[in-house]
């Protein structure tokens, strides 16, 4: 069995762990964020305004955007997934009506913003989408990231098969992982952590058709070709990393 470890994102990490938990009020209800990522939100990127109208599971419901004609829209959040709450495993619908649950109570008739990414819609053709919540924390106001609020407080697992932003990508998994090892939300119930999960860190990169290097999309040597292909692949059929634009690097244990 191939064990995938992460060796190139540390520097990045270190700043992740320097990450200070904050809680913030939503109404009466409180979840948990963390203070250097309170200015995450990128006012110059595409976005739409919406409301949100329904809740379908932990990561995913129906939405109106603004100014159309009352038509509903399926979004799934990127990066996230939670447990199905309608699935015919009863531990696990239990958990996903927790996580519906999450959502519903900070989401549902509320107005948010979306923003998006590398893959517009899922195969079952729902919009994948950043989903930004207003917040107001010390008086400022914010918007914070629902996603990473999923995350953060434990009702959904990261989810990697639609490739996203790299540096959401790790902070994702880092959230992940400090809400795993301190047994938040359904981490502390019984049955989560034995749901798979999708590989933590495993992002699209480039190769062309006759190169021997895997690149970031950006890099000048990718003038003719760019051919998108999972990291673990790349290197499991034996592509080295471009030392020109730097891509993320990963071991892969033959055993």
């Amino acid at each position: 069995m191939r064990r995938i470890l992460l060796l190139s994102i540390l520097m990045a990490f270190s700043l992740l762990h320097a990450l200070t938990p904050i809680t913030l009020q939503f109404g009466e209800n409180e979840a948990t964020y963390y203070r250097e990522l309170l200015n995450l939100f990128d006012v110059t990127a595409d976005q739409n305004e919406a409301l949100v109208t329904s809740i379908l599971d932990g990561d995913i419901f129906t939405i109106v955007r603004h100014k159309t004609l009352n038509f509903l829209e399926v979004i799934h959040l990127i990066g996230v997934d939670a447990p199905d709450s309608t699935h015919p495993d009863k531990t696990i619908e239990k958990l996903g009506l927790k996580s519906s649950e999450f959502v519903r109570v900070l989401l549902e008739d509320k107005r948010v913003l979306l923003t998006y990414d590398i893959t517009p819609r899922d195969s079952y053709g729902r919009y994948l989408a950043y989903v930004w919540l207003p917040a107001v924390y010390e008086g400022n106001s914010y918007y914070v990231l629902f996603n990473l609020l999923a995350l953060t407080n434990g009702y959904g697992q990261v989810y990697t098969t639609h490739p996203f932003n790299d540096y959401y990508m790790e902070i994702f998994i880092e959230a992940g992982r400090q809400a795993k090892l301190q047994r938040t939300g359904l981490w502390a119930e019984e049955g989560f952590a034995n749901i798979p999960a999708e590989p933590l860190f495993n992002p699209i990169v480039y190769i062309t058709n006759t190169g021997e290097k895997y690149h970031q999309y950006h890099c000048q040597n990718l003038l003719e070709s760019r051919i998108p292909i999972r990291l673990s692949e790349a290197v499991y059929l034996g592509y080295e990393p471009c030392s020109v634009c730097r891509p993320p690097i990963i071991y892969i244990d033959p055993q």
